[in-house]
């Protein structure tokens, strides 16, 4: 009967996770190289970078599905865009010698959302996946749904930065994507940052207060789902998440509002000739946008390592 009774125990101790604070957690389930069927669920899914601390990579998973229902949401969205010519020949602009750059960002916040953790599953690459459900977005009692919900104030801000250029028959490119989470549960700030400079590609996430930079791990799953022409896809060599991430940039800077206001602008440069110089003003074509958006993930898939993602942004 002891022999029995440590048993059953030992499997409580191993789905169950018991944090500081005495709150009881169910541990992901250990998986492999495929990601949940029910991924694509009515619902909002949190993945977390790869972490070996389960209790640190649930939580953080939690924080992230919670940023998915936020950015569901009304989304303030801004950005200029700006393209010029870098020639100074005062007869004519020359095409090979261009630059252009765009400084976009948008943030957003809820306050008391009430959430449940539906599912979660741990993949083989320490990844947390888990799904959420709100309750406006549940068909479940309300009162017995609040009873057993936690709540959390989130606050989500970002921003990305693109540049390029063309001189003298070489291209210059770069790129920053920052995106920000403070959060009144376990989690208080949590932030993500992808930079591309040149050749030198790096990613960099933050949690709490620890920064870590992620490893290039090239997890390989199975493929899942169904692809077409119109999803945004990115490698998946940094993790779900990360993938997840920058499809979620890539769409906004595909976005096209309806109030975009195109202003001609002019800038001074300084012309050269045998000593002598000149100021002329250049031309400048400049974008500016300011709106209310909301983001949502519709589905998710995976082909050949690529992860899939459907995003609708709708302008308010």
């Amino acid at each position: 009967m002891k022999t029995l009774l440590l048993i059953v125990l030992l499997l409580i101790a191993r789905t169950l996770n018991v944090k500081d604070t005495g709150e009881t957690i169910i541990s992901p389930v250990s998986g492999g190289v495929d990601i949940p069927n029910w991924i694509n669920n009515k619902g909002f899914i949190g993945i977390s970078d790869p972490i070996k601390d389960t209790v640190m990579s649930y939580n953080q998973a939690v924080n992230r599905a919670l940023l998915l229902y936020v950015l569901s949401k009304n989304v303030e969205f801004s950005s200029v865009y700006e393209y010029y010519y870098l020639n100074a020949d005062l007869n004519h602009n020359n095409h090979d010698n261009q630059k252009s750059h765009w400084i976009a960002d948008f943030e957003t916040s809820l306050k008391s959302i009430p959430y449940k953790v539906k599912k979660t599953y741990r993949t083989k690459y320490n990844e947390t996946i888990v799904l959420i459900s709100i309750i406006e977005d549940t068909d479940e009692n309300s009162s017995w749904f609040t009873s057993v919900t936690d709540t959390a104030d989130i606050d989500v801000s970002g921003s990305f930065m693109y540049h390029y250029e063309y001189h003298n028959g070489k291209n210059e490119y770069g790129e920053k994507q920052l995106l920000k989470i403070i959060s009144s549960d376990t989690i208080k700030s949590m932030n993500w940052c992808s930079t591309i400079s040149g050749n030198n590609y790096s990613k960099i996430s933050s949690y709490d207060e620890t920064v870590y930079s992620l490893k290039r791990l090239s997890p390989i799953y199975n493929d899942y789902g169904k692809t077409n022409d119109d999803m945004i896809f990115s490698k998946n060599e940094y993790g779900l998440w990360n993938s997840l991430i920058d499809t979620y940039f890539q769409a906004l800077t595909l976005f096209e509002s309806n109030s975009v206001v195109v202003e001609n602008t002019t800038r001074q440069i300084t012309h050269e000739n045998n000593g002598a110089y000149t100021d002329k003003n250049q031309d400048i074509s400049r974008l500016v946008m300011r709106t209310i958006i909301s983001c949502s993930l519709k589905t998710l898939s995976l082909k050949n390592n690529n992860l899939y993602a459907d995003w609708e942004i709708i302008e308010k």
